[in-house]
C-alpha cells in the first residue's frame, strides 16, 4: 500500500447525474449511485476559496482520491454525514498518483 492509499481511509458513495422520465413528458435530472470510492475530504482553505472565486466557482471542500477513479464534474459524493457536489477535478503535478477534486456543499432544507 502506498503512502497516499493509507490516507484515503474513508468510503464515499459516488452518484452521477442522469435524466429520468417524470411520467408526464419531462426529463428532469436525478442522481444514480455509481458505487463507493475511497478518499479523504477536507474543508477548503481561504486561499483555495479565493482562487476558485476568481474563476467564478464556489468551493467549500477538497476531496482526494486515487488517480484511476472515475469521478467527473457534476458528480455527488456522500459520506461522513456530508454531501458535496463536484465542481472540478484537478490532476496535480505527480502523474498517475492522485486527484484533487474541488467540491461545494449545499445544505438541503430540513438538514441540521
Amino acid at each position: 500500500m502506498s503512502h497516499i492509499e493509507a490516507l484515503l481511509n474513508r468510503s464515499y458513495t459516488l452518484a452521477r447525474r442522469v435524466r429520468v422520465s417524470d411520467g408526464q413528458g419531462g426529463w428532469p435530472w436525478s442522481y444514480a449511485a455509481q458505487g463507493t470510492i475511497q478518499g479523504r475530504l477536507r474543508p477548503a482553505s481561504s486561499a483555495e476559496r479565493t482562487a476558485a472565486q476568481q474563476e467564478q466557482r464556489n468551493i467549500t471542500h477538497v476531496f482526494y482520491c486515487l488517480y484511476d477513479e472515475d469521478i467527473q464534474r457534476t458528480d455527488r459524493l456522500t459520506g461522513d454525514s456530508v454531501t458535496v457536489y463536484v465542481e472540478a477535478v484537478r490532476k496535480p503535478s505527480r502523474v498517475d498518483h492522485h486527484l484533487e477534486v474541488d467540491c461545494s456543499q449545499t445544505q438541503v432544507e430540513g438538514e441540521p
